[in-house]
């Protein structure tokens, strides 16, 4: 793999989340380097808005919906040590939909730092839990008001095919599945915290003898060697999904996505289930009601138009508001500057500031 290239490598080096983010460490290039190291790069970086912060790692194809009202507040910081190994620390202050896509022909194990379970397609992810991402999968994560802490291993394939493991442990890391799992494998889990905060710890401060590359190996060699433990002692298996409460709120997402006005009925015609049972489900699994999902998402939809269309006034803000089912200018801007920590005027002035309209995240408007 060429490590310039990586599936995950940073797009741009930055300071805030306003613009391009800080980097603590970036490495010469390859030439620079004998044969058995490999050029590395660290960085850090805080953010002030979540589609700059979902920009950030190339090929992962994320997505925010932020469903918590006030300011946004994250941090990213990745480590890349070269053969496909990379390590990467999250956290995100508010509650939030997360669609998260895994880049062709890496592996990544993730495992949840904060207080309060994290959903994963379904799943409630606790403690001692692992989340494998396979080459190609697809993650929806639901992060709770408190927000959420997680911590990243990313594996390239031909990486671990060349390391002796076996054939039992493996089957968790299937490389040629297509699906997100979720396992309970505390020796693994405690290998990923453990070797993931140390390895970007010695990244960030970069002694002169830091081999990067055999640095790679020895963290892979690592997560193996604790997942074979896991499969011997016959507690790495993978978690089944939470079934009707999760069904209820997979189905009703999909449905509020295609909305043009708030409907109870189609929810229920969407889900089989009653009203009752919907505002349960999504009491349950996220803490919103149904209502203020579905706000959220044409709250959402305005201001993607306003961060797109940032250098043409030609529609208004008040146009735009309309447009995305909101009549009464005054009450949009009170529940935009509520939802999202700004008015509408701010963000359109920020977005011709900074050009941020350029790159925004249009995927989340699925119509």
């Amino acid at each position: 793999m060429n490590d310039e290239c990586a599936p995950g490598k940073p797009a741009t080096i930055s300071e805030s989340g306003a613009g391009p983010p800080r980097t603590g460490l970036q490495a010469p290039s390859q030439d620079d380097y004998p044969e058995n190291e490999t050029a590395f790069s660290c960085s850090s970086m805080e953010f002030d808005d979540f589609d700059a912060q979902s920009e950030q790692l190339n090929g992962h194809r994320q997505e925010y919906l932020k469903l918590s009202t006030g300011p946004f507040r994250g941090r990213l910081v990745s480590a890349f040590l070269g053969r496909g190994v990379s390590v990467h620390y999250e956290t995100v202050n508010c509650a939030m939909y997360q669609r998260v896509g895994c880049p062709e022909g890496l592996i990544e194990l993730g495992v949840s730092l904060g207080r309060t379970p994290v959903a994963v397609n379904g799943i409630e992810l606790r403690r001692n839990d692992v989340v494998v991402a396979r080459s190609g999968s697809q993650m929806e994560l639901d992060v709770p008001p408190a927000g959420a802490e997680f911590l990243v291993l990313a594996v390239a394939l031909p990486l671990l095919k060349s390391l002796d493991c076996a054939d039992s442990s493996l089957e968790l890391l299937d490389p040629h599945g297509r699906r997100t799992s979720v396992a309970r494998a505390a020796c693994l889990a405690s290998a990923i915290e453990t070797g993931g905060r140390t390895m970007l710890r010695t990244c960030a401060e970069a002694p002169a003898t830091w081999r990067p590359r055999d640095a790679a190996r020895a963290l892979a060699a690592e997560t193996v060697a604790a997942l074979e433990l896991d499969a011997s002692l016959g507690i790495a298996r993978e978690r089944t999904r939470a079934k009707r409460n999760a069904a209820v709120l997979a189905a009703a997402r999909d449905a509020l996505w295609v909305m043009e006005e708030f409907d109870y009925a189609r929810l229920s015609a969407a889900t089989g289930g009653s009203p009752r049972s919907i505002q349960l489900a999504f009491a349950e699994r996220i803490q919103i009601t149904p209502l203020r999902y579905f706000r959220a998402i044409r709250l959402h939809r305005a201001r993607y138009a306003l961060l797109a269309g940032a250098g043409d006034r030609s529609a208004t803000i008040g146009d735009i508001a309309a447009a995305h089912g909101f009549c009464n200018w005054s009450q949009f801007a009170q529940l935009y500057r509520r939802q999202f920590g700004e008015t509408p005027s701010e963000t359109r002035a920020r977005a011709s500031r900074t050009g941020v309209h350029a790159a925004v995240g249009l995927g989340m408007v699925r119509r």
